[in-house]
């Protein structure tokens, strides 16, 4: 797997952001540079991430996942899906296609149910209204959507409800991730991080949700033995067992607690900058 930041520039200010902040003026886009970047990187799934790739164009995206294409590998788009709502009908059609043709999926940041809890934690304004007509474009084109739900203390009581939300107004994504904040970049220190056990009750109640109306869900960045009945659920288990290695060895480790555990062997353990604020699990 290979994560390419593709520029700083994005059209959020996501309190959540771990990407650090921008800097300098305006950014040039060069798809000669970012495919010589991805060619020199590790084989496998090819991360195409900002700052918010749309912003780089649908055509210039579209030439570079056709080159990803051409390099024999898959690749997954990462936005928050404003510019999606203002793409013409032709120039949404053609990124679409192009990213299934390199066997790929949109993975798009999805941080709340409501207009009002998504501007404090985007700072967009009209954002909510137009992530929500971006996605439900992207599925009307045939895209393959992946939600990505970023869980943190300013979100995680209403779990359930954006559980509730998706299944009613989302119909058709793939498959939603309910991925605990990393404590780096904008969220660094303790501000925005809950304690994984004041999150399970909210986040069992949203995969119950999920299960009932069949929704096929995931959870990063939470240890399995905070996810009750859904501990197969943790994304990290899957790679445990099928011996991927990545970020998540490196942004984890095990603590005095996960001794005995009955996970200890699928499980890397906490973040390793959760850990640094609590000292323990």
């Amino acid at each position: 797997m290979a994560l390419i930041h593709l520029f700083r520039k994005c059209n959020q200010r996501c309190v959540f952001c771990s990407y650090p902040a921008e800097e300098g003026g305006e950014e040039s886009f060069s798809l000669k540079g970012w495919l010589k970047e991805i060619t020199a990187m590790p084989p496998g799934l090819v991360q195409l991430s900002g700052g918010e790739p749309l912003l780089a164009g649908a055509e210039n995206l579209r030439l570079l996942l056709a080159a990803v294409k051409k390099l024999g590998r898959r690749a997954e788009l990462q936005t928050n899906a404003l510019a999606a709502a203002g793409l013409a009908g032709e120039e949404l059609k053609r990124l679409v296609g192009a990213l299934k043709a390199a066997g790929g999926y949109f993975n798009v940041n999805f941080p709340a149910a409501t207009p009002a809890l998504d501007y404090k934690i985007t700072r967009a304004r009209g954002g909510f209204r137009k992530r929500l007509a971006g996605v439900q474009r992207l599925i009307k084109a045939g895209a393959a959507v992946r939600l990505t739900h970023v869980v943190s203390e300013v979100n995680y009581r209403r779990l359930p409800a954006f559980a509730a939300f998706a299944a009613k107004n989302l119909k058709g994504i793939a498959w939603l991730q309910f991925s605990y904040i990393k404590g780096i970049g904008r969220a660094e220190g303790s501000r925005y991080l809950p304690r994984y056990a004041a999150v399970r009750p909210y986040l069992e109640k949203a995969l119950s949700v999920c299960r009932e109306n069949k929704i096929r869900c995931e959870v990063d960045h939470i240890p399995p033995c905070f996810l009750g009945e859904f501990y197969a659920l943790n994304v990290d288990m899957v790679k445990m067992r099928e011996g991927v290695k990545g970020p998540h060895l490196e942004e984890k480790k095990k603590v005095a607690a996960c001794r005995g555990c009955r996970y200890a062997k699928l499980c890397p353990g906490p973040r390793k900058d959760y850990f640094a604020v609590y000292r323990s699990l």
